[in-house]
């Protein structure tokens, strides 16, 4: 469904004022409203978009109601809330004809996946987008061309890390109040941002899951293990290993790998990824694969495109890039960049990990979207 203007509604004032701000100045789109329950994330998203992105008062709508929200005449809603409202809340947007960007996880349960996937599909005039920005970088990108056009062969092997550093110097009581998802979310059920770029590099999704939890605790203050290992197979037959840590003291980072039948790639491990460039062996390059003496081929390109300044979007300008694709999708009536399934299919083995790990690292089948009933 082609709309004239992109109208947007934001519901959850945190991360949403954030991504929200990357809509103004696209061209034939606003940000219409904002809603929050929080009064003091209200009146900061307001003074955000009115003094800072220049929105006239008169023309931003404020709610701290969401259902009241929906019945503005916004035709769009960015979902950022705490992830236990994301079904929730885009069913509700769904039912009101809003067009919907959600937030990651996609999903918290099976059951959410399967209600999910049946309410987009009841809806094909609308446009549903899961929000995982780290799709966007750069480097990703030019793995997945790379990947398309054959330079890696068939996949056999991928990984990545997820290193959340904090000092364990700063830890706090009240950073995890109690009821806070910190508290009780496993780190390994938070695999979207590793997970998915490979998946969507890969086209491939994952079958099956075993994962591990350390028993060590150091950071006294979350219930559940901030350290997961999961491996996973995928329905073409490769490999990826998922490591998520939370509070760790190290830096923050993240980290890929991906080997192939005709090549092989990898983040530098040395520099941050906003400045690393990635390494990769070859058979299209000539003395690349000598098992000895071949030379790794540098591939410049990091987590932000060339030629773009870093303030145009956060997450190596991946968080503007996202946005903007989703408001595009809308505009051009083309499919979802990142559609319900491959949402679903990004959050679901996180899931799966998670209860592995429950279940001593029992191998669990990871359903596919696609064999949910209608």
């Amino acid at each position: 469904m082609k709309v004239e203007q992109v109208k947007i509604g934001i519901v959850g004032l945190g991360r949403g004022a954030y991504v929200g701000g990357y809509v103004v100045g696209l061209r034939n789109a606003c940000v219409r409203a904002i809603c929050d329950i929080n009064p003091k994330k209200i009146e900061e998203a307001k003074k955000k978009f009115i003094e800072e992105k220049g929105i006239p008062e008169e023309e931003l709508l404020v709610f701290d109601n969401y259902d009241e929200m929906l019945k503005s005449d916004i035709n769009t809603v960015i979902i950022a809330t705490e992830a236990i409202y994301h079904v929730p809340f885009v069913l509700k947007a769904l039912e009101a004809g809003k067009h919907v960007f959600s937030e990651i996880p996609t999903v918290n349960s099976l059951e959410e996946a399967k209600i999910l996937r049946k309410a987009v599909k009841a809806h094909p005039e609308l446009k549903y987008m899961a929000g995982e920005n780290c799709c966007y970088w750069a480097f990703i990108d030019q793995w997945k061309h790379m990947y398309d056009n054959g330079e890696f062969g068939d996949i056999v092997y991928a990984e990545s890390e997820y290193l959340h550093s904090q000092d364990f110097r700063e830890f706090k009581e009240e950073d995890y109040p109690k009821g806070h998802w910190r508290q009780f979310s496993p780190a390994i059920k938070y695999v979207t941002h590793n997970l998915g770029p490979l998946l969507y590099i890969m086209n491939d999704r994952c079958v099956s899951v075993t994962c591990m939890e350390p028993d060590v605790v150091y950071n006294p203050y979350r219930v559940r293990p901030q350290n997961g290992v999961a491996l996973f197979k995928t329905a073409k037959g490769a490999v990826i290993r998922i490591m998520t840590i939370f509070d760790a003291y190290l830096k923050f980072d993240h980290n890929f790998a991906m080997i192939g039948t005709r090549g092989t790639i990898e983040t530098d491990k040395i520099k941050g990824l906003g400045e690393a460039h990635s390494y990769a062996r070859l058979d299209s390059v000539p003395g690349s694969f000598r098992r000895v003496s071949g030379a790794k081929v540098e591939i410049p390109v990091t987590m932000q495109y060339p030629m773009e300044k870093i303030e145009n979007g956060g997450h190596g300008g991946a968080d503007g890039k996202m946005i903007k694709a989703f408001v595009e999708c809308i505009q051009n009536d083309t499919p979802s960049p990142i559609d319900v399934d491959l949402g679903i299919r990004m959050s679901l083995p996180g899931i799966y990990a998670a209860e592995s790990a429950d279940n001593g690292s029992a191998l669990l089948t990871i359903p596919d979207p696609e064999d949910f009933e209608d």
